[in-house]
């Protein structure tokens, strides 16, 4: 029965928003097009509407039909109207940030009196503060994403089918039949604001949702006894906006911004910097809501051993790749206020390298634990965990001395090379040797056997040089996504060191407008090959038959020595007559005098 929920929520929901429309444009509640916004043209603004009133028709209708208004989540309700409400007034009239946080807590206090709180800590206090937190932080997590067409609607309706399913697995009629009736509201919206968007949620929207959701995942209840569960599901569920509020608050406190403007500096606007599409960025970071959601509902069943190991691993993937994004310039730079606070990050960040330590927190601790979950397998049980409970403080400690004393947080993550790796392996053995000593000794009949410390030799090497390694493989790639009319194809000449040189400058500086897409050489040992994914197609004699069979829109010759003894006039001229511009890459040395 509660199914039906879903489908008349969607059908008001579908009925709702084209009248909705209507009325925004003749109310003149539009958005013009903003460097901000991606809309071309002037788009109502006032979906969130349409969605709220699909939503509690279909939950009033619903529990009238099967005779359990009684037993509506009604305080839940209140929160979510109020929600409503106010973001609504915000729509028409703006609200300054401190009384829209009044609003807010507010809001929270009726969920926290009258539903629950999270049970993280064993003090009271704490575990409210820790809800108030929550509510507030997620609610306006998610009016932070709503930066994209599509983008804060589709991250919502994952988070609601997930919570969906969680509720009918615990058979929790009432809230089910809320979160479904979420559901199709939100379904019924994205209809008609997925790329392009024929209208926007407004702050009606993006507040309802996000508190509606926050608070769900508050009266859930966790089958799950162990403290992973209890705390990494309601993070995982809201990953996404999470990391956004965080990648914004973070990159804008940096420039000496405040986390509270707007810009277009958020995960939206970076994957656009990448080289992906509109459409692309949206199903992107579905990709990662869908990820990351299946990954929370999959953490109940999980055994708890295979938890440790798969969570941490998506968690740092993704903040490797957040960190990247962080490095795009998608704002002109600014000039970092002088303000305590901007102080504090730029000196945490730049020069004690604190997210570079607490990502290698995670990297040793993962190391350490896959070297005992691979050696015992199956039979891996809570006598070994309690091993790596009671070893792993040795394990940081030894593998931070000899990260520090070996140089690995010396080298730039944009150049890492075959020296770095040297170093990563050299300070890997260096972090293991001493806790295996160590441990030897001072637990001498335990099983701490050589097969666990060379595996997390071995998986700490290549924890390191993934982690480090990864922004230039990112830089690969977002040069190969650039789809911008204005990027020229070329032909780079000479596949030796000075052309590898000349490909690597282009890739690792977009803003040149260059893709290259082949080498040329007159050697013919190097036909076949490739550099850095770029084959090597051939030589000058090969040039006209390439010119015939691909776009070319130039050719670059890595050094000056190749235009004087290789390349003919007869080539440059036939390229020119092609329309296909030459251009020389001069790497000298000038003497100043």
């Amino acid at each position: 029965m509660v199914l039906l929920a879903f489908i008349l929520s969607f059908i008001f929901s579908l009925v709702c928003v084209p009248l909705v429309r209507q009325m925004s444009l003749r109310l003149g509640r539009v958005v013009q097009p903003r460097k901000d916004r991606w809309n071309n043209i002037p788009t109502p603004t006032l979906g969130g509407i349409a969605m709220f009133f699909a939503f509690i028709i279909s939950v009033l209708v619903l529990s009238v039909l099967t005779g359990e208004l009684g037993q509506v989540r009604w305080a839940l309700l209140a929160g979510s109207v109020l929600m409503f409400g106010m973001g609504l007034y915000d729509d028409f009239k703006r609200i300054t940030p401190p009384t829209k946080l009044v609003g807010q807590i507010l809001a929270a206090a009726i969920v926290v009196y009258f539903i629950d709180v999270i049970h993280f800590f064993p003090w009271g206090v704490a575990n409210i503060i820790l809800t108030f937190v929550w509510l507030v932080g997620i609610t306006n997590a998610i009016n932070l994403l709503d930066n994209m067409d599509g983008l804060a609607g589709g991250v919502a309706l994952i988070a609601a089918g997930v919570l969906s399913y969680f509720f009918w697995r615990t058979n929790s009629q009432s809230l089910l039949l809320i979160s479904l009736s979420l559901v199709g509201s939100i379904l019924g919206f994205l209809v008609f604001n997925f790329p392009p968007a024929k209208i926007f949620m407004g702050d009606s929207g993006s507040m309802f949702l996000g508190f509606t959701l926050a608070a769900l995942s508050v009266a859930r209840r966790t089958q799950a006894s162990n403290v992973l569960a209890v705390t990494m599901v309601p993070t995982l569920l809201f990953l996404l906006p999470i990391i956004d509020t965080a990648l914004v608050t973070i990159t804008r406190l940096l420039r000496g911004q405040s986390p509270a403007q707007g810009g277009a500096d958020h995960t939206s606007h970076r994957l656009i910097a990448f080289g992906l599409t509109e459409r692309q960025a949206v199903l992107f970071l579905y990709g990662i809501a869908i990820v990351s959601g299946v990954a929370a509902a999959g953490l109940e069943a999980l055994d708890y051993a295979l938890s440790l190991v798969l969570i941490p691993i998506l968690l740092i993937s993704l903040a490797l790749f957040t960190a990247y994004l962080g490095r795009l310039k998608v704002v002109s730079t600014l000039t970092p206020s002088q303000g305590s606070i901007t102080r504090l990050m730029v000196n945490l960040t730049y020069k004690r390298r604190l997210f570079e330590i607490v990502l290698d927190f995670f990297l040793i601790g993962v190391s350490y634990y896959l070297a005992y979950w691979i050696r015992f397998g199956l039979t891996f049980n809570q006598t070994y965990l309690n091993l790596y409970v009671r070893s792993v403080p040795l394990a940081l400690a030894t593998a931070y001395f000899a990260f520090f004393i070996l140089g690995v947080y010396r080298g730039a993550w944009r150049y890492v090379g075959v020296d770095d790796l040297v170093r990563y392996a050299t300070a890997s053995l260096g972090a293991v040797i001493p806790v295996a000593a160590l441990l030897k000794i001072i637990y001498p009949t335990d099983v701490y056997s050589l097969e666990i410390f060379i595996l997390y030799a071995v998986f700490l090497f290549f924890s390191l040089a993934a982690s480090r390694s990864s922004f230039q493989v990112l830089d690969r790639i977002s040069g190969r996504q650039i789809t911008n009319s204005d990027i020229e194809s070329v032909l780079i000449y000479g596949a030796e060191d000075a052309g590898e040189i000349a490909l690597r400058w282009i890739i690792r500086n977009p803003e040149l407008g260059y893709r290259p897409i082949g080498f040329l050489d007159d050697d013919p040992l190097w036909w076949g090959r490739h550099i850095h994914g770029v084959d090597i197609l051939g030589g000058c004699e090969q040039l006209e038959n390439i010119l015939s069979n691909k776009h070319i829109d130039g050719i670059i010759i890595s050094s000056s020595s190749r235009l004087s003894s290789d390349l003919t006039e007869k080539t440059i001229a036939m390229c020119h007559n092609r329309g296909v511009w030459v251009k020389v890459l001069r790497l000298e040395f000038e003497l100043i005098e």
